[in-house]
């Protein structure tokens, strides 16, 4: 339990901290574009092609089925 303190006019005109919930977040994302609806996609694929297109996925900035599409469409433009 909290230890009690005496109250002195000090503490009393003290203006009172505002609630850390009404704090705005640090960073605000941007709102994100609405995304059409996936179906799944299974592939196999060698550990060593996996490892490429993750680390090339990261590189990117990009999850891996975001850069497999990317992928995919440079691909089909060609």
């Amino acid at each position: 339990m909290a230890k009690a303190i005496s109250l002195t006019d000090d503490i009393l005109a003290a203006p009172a901290p505002p609630p850390r919930a009404s704090a705005k977040p640090a960073k605000e994302a941007p709102p994100a574009e609405p995304r059409p609806p996936t179906v799944p996609l299974q592939i196999r694929i060698g550990a060593g092609d996996l490892k490429a297109i993750k680390r090339a996925a990261l590189e990117a900035d990009q999850t891996v089925s975001d850069f497999m599409l990317a992928c995919f469409h440079a691909y089909m433009k060609r």
